[in-house]
């Protein structure tokens, strides 16, 4: 139930996040060749207070741009960008921010003092398609509101029964927020904020990288050229290296001796490649359950290469945790470990973010499966070696 209801809460996020509460004037042509011009006015904030405008960093985190001085209830910020981006404003002494894009265009900003996130954007092609999108998406706003309320309430008071009646709402409403989002996207194919919502909603695995891929191919080559397209590409680059169906990535790193070992030099009939550390409690807990099955099916063909993610700041020796660990859960197959955490380069090649996680390879090095576990893992092994 958790689950659900928090995957809902995160797509209705995917919304709110990249939006803002506007109107716009409709779809005039505001387009500026020599730059951008934002235009705010504002009323209740004293001559001299200073506004920043903010643009997110590698790690999403607003980074100041450009500051302008509030003079007779406005301020203006002028500059050129090569391609439109993200953009926030902030007022000393408002609550809040403005969310809009900035393009080279006249943009124009009513604010508001309590609630900047209120305020009125008009002007630029990609900030009309930012209102348009908003607008559209209004009915599915409210209807998680509501969702939201009501679950909330539920729990405080610990209705099991209302919490219950929720879960089939949110399964429709979330394939409603999905569907929505991606009827954007195909309605509007060379769309910047079709490229942010796909980007979203690859990062939160509401999509796949093969669809991804469909979308960003079909991209003008301008487009391809933004930031956040740039972005997408990687995502969808590293997400395809390793997917199904994909030939596993040869890697080589150090085993516990020293001794360099890569995975063209163990690959067996059926390979597994296993991402764990010994900081990691699942990952120690299912180490049991694959030394059963190693044992039972190495004769027959099956190879395990372990990649060990220990080497986190807070461990004082992450070399001798690993190998300590593998002494104690008695693991008998290859080790090997940049101890390097998940900075690791095999686990950027792997796509790995969390662990445990694993890779199964048939003997062509296809990836024919990931994560598995206990007796799923087993039954997989068994049918690629034919037993």
């Amino acid at each position: 139930m958790y689950t659900n209801v928090k995957k809902v809460f995160l797509i209705a996020c995917i919304t709110s996040m990249l939006l803002f509460t506007s109107c716009g004037e409709g779809n005039k042509d505001t387009s500026l060749a020599d730059g951008y011009t934002i235009e705010t006015t504002i009323s209740g904030i004293p001559d001299g207070v200073r506004a920043f405008l903010k643009v997110p960093n590698d790690k999403g985190v607003p980074q100041p741009k450009d500051t302008a001085i509030v003079q007779n209830g406005k301020f203006i910020f002028t500059g050129k960008v090569e391609y439109p981006q993200l953009g926030f404003i902030y007022v000393n002494g408002a609550q809040g921010n403005i969310n809009l894009l900035i393009e080279n265009a006249k943009v124009e900003v009513e604010a508001y003092r309590d609630s900047l996130s209120k305020s009125k954007v008009s002007g630029g092609k990609h900030n009309q398609e930012y209102v348009d999108f908003i607008e559209n998406s209004r009915a599915l706003s409210k209807k998680v509101g509501k969702v939201r309320e009501r679950y909330a309430a539920a729990v405080k008071m610990k209705d099991t029964a209302v919490i219950a009646a929720i879960r089939k709402q949110i399964g429709d409403i979330d394939k409603e927020a999905i569907a929505y989002q991606e009827q954007y996207v195909i309605d509007h194919p060379k769309s910047y904020i079709s490229v942010m919502l796909v980007n979203r909603l690859l990062q939160n695995k509401l999509t796949n990288a093969k669809k991804a891929k469909v979308f960003y191919d079909g991209l003008p080559d301008d487009m391809k050229k933004t930031r956040i397209a740039e972005d997408l590409f990687i995502k969808i680059t590293e997400m395809l290296r390793a997917a199904i169906g994909s030939i596993a990535p040869d890697f080589s790193a150090p085993n516990p001796e020293g001794k360099k070992i890569s995975l063209n030099d163990i690959k067996g009939k059926v390979t597994v490649i296993d991402f764990w550390a010994a900081w990691c409690g699942p990952c120690r807990k299912e180490n049991p359950n694959v030394v059963k099955i190693y044992n039972k099916y190495h004769k027959d063909g099956l190879e395990i290469i372990g990649v060990s993610l220990d080497g986190r700041p807070n461990q004082k020796n992450a070399k001798e945790d690993w190998i300590r660990a593998i002494e104690k859960d008695q693991l008998p197959w290859h080790q090997v470990s940049n101890l390097d955490g998940f900075r690791d380069g095999i686990a950027r090649t792997y796509n790995v973010r969390s662990i445990p996680a694993t890779f199964i390879l048939n003997e062509d090095g296809e990836i024919v499966a990931k994560n598995l576990r206990g007796a799923t893992l087993e039954a997989k092994i068994k049918e690629l070696l034919g037993k």
